[in-house]
């Protein structure tokens, strides 16, 4: 029998998603066995409060644009590769997602643009990485985070990629083999890989990509916390202490229409780098507060009113504090006013008061 798992701490819903089995690897893959009847009303209201967040979010995605449009993996090739050449753009596209781990858009969108610029007029290949020494690659990606083992990563890529070497010039096109092949590619990013690379032409051994494929929903950090603060998955009873990317892919695979899946990455994605960041929230601004679907809202609310209204005591305690100060050089009178400016952004963010002194003449 299945062991229930209880839906937060102050719920009393039963269960929702079914215990995952896994291996016993390091990299293993998460399962679900199918919901039991106990379990599908409450699957339906999880799916009816994710349609009504992906509409909220939508409207929001709307108005304020994100990096991820315009730099993530997705859009990359549009913007940076010269020629038709379908190789250049699956390695493109690899390359810039083991470059965005633990890194934003900006900086992985410049260091692939850094590379192709060290490179032009000619395309980048796995012959032209292999070519540059360890440091030169190096320091062409030192924006991104962990740039020197990201530098090693690449050219072990690149060594497999060559003609001639293990894989044929060719990407796998299967995620157990992504990621079992390339050092540093993950699930998320094998994910987004899938989605986004172009078909080989006459591929004979090497599985063709199916355009009416999604391949899986793409979890990283922002879809984690996004989807724990809308309340969309829950760590189960018995497994890790934490929820982990892959547990929130398998419950989110359950709750998100496929048809959604591929959208579902940069749609989040953008919402965490610009609305409601994991310390930056706009809630103020955001539609989706104030209709219960956010538990990082609600309980932020109330915290964020108690600092507000210490800030204004501040403020209205505050007094201004005048010393006249005579020069013997000129005999001149200067007012020098000292005043204790308090900035309510600032207090409510936890910050330490500034003093700043003006003079007035």
């Amino acid at each position: 029998m299945i062991a229930p798992i209880t839906m937060f701490s102050d719920s009393k819903i039963a269960a929702s998603f079914p215990r995952p089995h896994s291996t016993t690897t390091a990299s293993a893959t998460l399962t679900y066995v199918p919901p039991s009847s106990e379990s599908t009303q409450e699957l339906t209201k999880i799916r009816e409060r994710w349609l009504k967040v992906r509409d909220l979010v939508m409207e929001m995605r709307e108005k304020v644009p994100a990096p991820v449009d315009t730099m993530g993996c997705h859009v990359l090739p549009d913007e940076i590769v010269r020629t038709n050449s379908i190789a250049s753009q699956n390695l493109q596209i690899l390359i810039s997602l083991l470059l965005s781990s633990q890194t934003k858009d900006q900086h992985t969108f410049a260091a692939v643009q850094s590379l192709r610029a060290h490179f032009h007029p000619d395309e980048i290949t796995p012959e032209r990485i292999l070519s540059l020494s360890d440091q030169t690659l190096d320091s062409i990606i030192h924006g991104v985070g962990f740039h020197a083992k990201k530098t090693v990563y690449m050219k072990q890529i690149a060594g497999m990629l060559v003609n001639g070497g293990e894989l044929g010039g060719r990407i796998p096109t299967t995620l157990e083999a992504l990621v079992k092949t390339f050092p540093g590619i993950g699930p998320k990013m094998g994910i987004l890989y899938l989605q986004n690379a172009k078909q080989y032409p006459n591929a004979s051994e090497y599985q063709d990509l199916d355009p009416n494929e999604e391949f899986g929903l793409a979890v990283d950090t922002h879809v984690l916390r996004l989807a724990q603060q809308f309340r969309l998955v829950v760590r189960p009873a018995r497994g890790p202490a934490t929820m982990t990317p892959e547990i929130a892919r398998a419950q989110l695979e359950e709750i998100v229409p496929k048809e959604q899946w591929k959208e579902t990455n940069p749609l989040l994605v953008g919402f965490g780098q610009t609305i409601c960041g994991a310390r930056s929230k706009m809630c103020g601004e955001c539609v989706i507060a104030g209709t219960g679907l956010c538990k990082a809202e609600v309980s932020g609310k109330a915290k964020s009113s108690a600092k507000k209204r210490k800030a204004e005591k501040v403020i209205a305690s505050e007094t201004v504090r005048t010393d006249i100060v005579v020069y013997a050089d000129d005999s001149r009178e200067e007012t020098e006013k000292q005043e204790n400016i308090v900035d309510i952004e600032e207090l409510v963010g936890g910050r330490r008061l500034r003093s700043r002194k003006t003079a007035a003449r």
